[in-house]
Parts: C-alpha cells; structure tokens; sequence
C-alpha cells in the first residue's frame, strides 16, 4: 500500500535515473515519470496534458539525446536543456526546474553556465550528496502549485496511475466536478468509464483480478464472489459504489437517440435535463472511492503473487479460507457470521460486532433455514 499520497508530480531526463533517489522520491509522496534522453523528453513536455499534471523537472547534464544513442554526452544538455527550460517557463505556467548532476566528467564551464533564476536555490545538486536537499527545494517550489493543492484536496486517488493520459483525465474530471456551471456536463461519464477501466486493469496487475478478466461486469462479479466469502477484503461499500458506478457511466456514456431500447438511457437526457443534477457528483465520489482504496493492493512482486493465491483460496477453497481465520463478527438475518459462514453463539456469550474471534472445525452448514445463505458453519474461540 502507498503509505505517502504522491501529491507532487515531477519529471526527470535522465538516461540511468538513481534508483535510491527514486525510492527517496517515492517515499516523500513524489510521483515520478522519466525519460532516458533529451528528445523524448521534450516530446513529453511538448503535450498539453503532460506539461498541465507536471510539477518540477529534473534534468541530467551527462544524458542520451535519443533513446538510440548508445552513449550519453554533454552535448544534450548544452543543445537541448534550453528547449525544456522554454517550456518550463512559458506564459501559462511556471515550472520549477533542477539540474542534478554527479558533477564528474562534466567540464566546469557548462556546470557554471547553467542559468539561475530569482527562485533558484542551488545552481545544480550533486547526485551523491544533495538528494534530500533536492527534495526540500521542489516541496519548497511546488507548494503553492495548484496541482499540489488539487492533489492534496483529493489525497490518495492519484496514487495508482503509472499513466500520464489517466491523470490528465482525472484532472479534468475534477475540475469540471468543482465548476457548478458543468452540472449538466455528461462527458464525464464516459471519462469516468475509461478511468474505472484503468483501475480494473490495475486491480490485475496488482492481485485482484485474474487477467482473463475482461469487463466491467466480470469485475463486478469477482468483486461480489470475494466480498461474499471474505468481507474484509472486499469491503460491501465497495461493492455497492463499483456496482452503482458501472450501470450510470456505461448508461451515461451514450446518448438517448442511441436507445435500441426506449427508456433503457435515462442518464444522458437526464442530467441535461437537470431532473438528475446530482447524478454525476454521485458518480464522481462512487469513482474516487474506489481509486483511493485500490491503494491498499500490495505494491511488490511477491506480495501480488501470495495475494493472488490467497483470492484464489477464498474462491475456489472456503474451508481453508475459514479454518483459523481471525475476524469480527456480523449479525444479518438473525444470524452471526462472518462472510458466508454462520456461528451459533454459546450460552453465556453475548456477541457483539466488536467481538473478536477464530473460527474452528468448519463444515458445511447442515441448517436448512440458513444454508442456503451461509453455507459454511464453525465453532470459534473469542479472542477479546
């Protein structure tokens, strides 16, 4: 799980980046995208969307000037370095810039011809001996950047996306979301379809789908298989947004004159209507729900892989998934439970949902009027 909010975006040019400083990074909420030499990197700020989510740029002297090269040189950042700095310092937005550097085999008249500015706290930063520093000075630049207060308002739902196009479009879903003028704006409903793609596509990578996974729907259903057996891991509130989610933005996404069926799309005629004006404010909390809690997928390779196979138990082996399982219980249906397995409490014990136990000797459920819902049955032990 991302334990820090990453709530300030910046790009590095640099042909090997430092893989300690971008664990440095990472663990001081600063997301990371790179690029390898000076021409893709251009090409990268060069796009609108990219250069509107970027909050500082780092460049290296000793770099690539394309990814073809097979070596670095100064030669990129004498030819090229002030090609970003135009972009990072055009009319319409400011963006602080960083030059980082080992400072070895780059002559001195380069290092001493890089520009400063009134905001510019160190003419360069040594890769050996100025990383925190470095990060200090881009919190310090950034802090009144209106990305950073945007992400900081929205904390932890820009913490999945590795893609610079899902961001974008976050940020404009955002920004139309806090502008009342756009309450009868339903384009976002097919953004906010293409963002929920994302996340399922996330949720592969990271454990909790398989990849045969292919629509929304079979998202839905896994979702509901997991949060049946093992609630804890599928939360129902979860559930419920993914699955409210998935009927308004696939309804909203096309218009009513679309209709094979008449009356089937409500939601495009509706908001523009304003008879449904909170409907995509709706839609808009549902999705970001579900972003921030995807943080909570493990991050590494081992982690994804022993989640994985634990999903993988609950469904296919619910015996072994209850059989010592520690947990509190829930009371539906006249019933305690936890998940689809039931417990009958003991004379003298007065259960609570607070209550703390470990599920024992698990069987099938042999009670014909509660079977049918919790067809698994066990003793438990109270824990406190």
């Amino acid at each position: 799980m991302s334990t820090t909010p990453n709530n300030i975006v910046v790009y590095w040019i640099d042909e090997a980046p430092r893989e300690d400083f971008l664990t440095r990074l990472h663990e001081a909420g600063i997301q990371v995208y790179k690029a390898d030499n000076y021409v893709d990197g251009l090409q990268w700020l060069s796009n609108s969307n990219n250069l509107e989510i970027c909050d500082a740029v780092i460049l290296d002297i000793n770099c690539k000037i394309r990814h073809s090269d097979e070596h670095e040189s100064t030669d990129s950042f004498r030819d090229y370095a002030y090609r970003v700095l135009n972009l990072c310092e055009g009319e319409k937005k400011h963006i602080p810039w960083f030059v980082f550097s080992t400072g070895q085999g780059d002559s001195a008249s380069l290092l001493n011809a890089i520009p400063r500015r009134e905001w510019t706290r160190r003419q360069y930063y040594q890769k050996d001996t100025d990383q925190q520093q470095l990060i200090v000075d881009i919190r310090e630049l950034t802090r009144d950047s209106e990305n950073v207060a945007l992400r900081k308002r929205y904390e932890g739902v820009f913490d999945i996306f590795e893609d610079e196009g899902m961001t974008s479009r976050l940020y404009s879903i955002i920004r139309k979301m806090e502008d009342p003028k756009n309450a009868e704006d339903t384009t976002v409903f097919n953004a906010m379809r293409k963002l929920l793609a994302y996340a399922i596509s996330y949720a592969k990578i990271h454990g909790l789908f398989p990849s045969s996974i292919d629509s929304t729907h079979e998202a839905e259903k896994r979702l509901s298989d997991i949060h049946e057996l093992a609630p804890a891991i599928v939360p129902s509130y979860i559930l419920t947004n993914f699955r409210s989610l998935i009927d308004t933005v696939n309804n909203g996404s096309h218009a009513r004159y679309e209709d094979d069926e008449t009356g089937s799309l409500a939601v495009d005629a509706d908001v523009q209507s304003g008879e449904a004006k909170y409907l995509s404010r709706v839609a808009f909390y549902q999705l970001l729900t579900i972003l921030r809690w995807l943080r909570k997928l493990p991050m590494k390779s081992e982690e994804i892989a022993s989640f994985r196979a634990r999903i993988d138990t609950i469904l296919n082996d619910p015996f072994e998934l209850y059989e010592g399982c520690e947990c509190r219980l829930q009371f539906d249906n006249g019933v305690w439970h936890y998940g689809r397995c039931a417990v009958r409490p003991r004379p003298g014990h007065l259960l609570n949902e607070q209550t703390l136990v470990r599920l024992k000797y698990v069987q099938a459920n042999r009670n014909y009027t509660t079977k049918k819902l919790y067809p698994f049955f066990a003793q438990y032990d109270i824990l406190k």
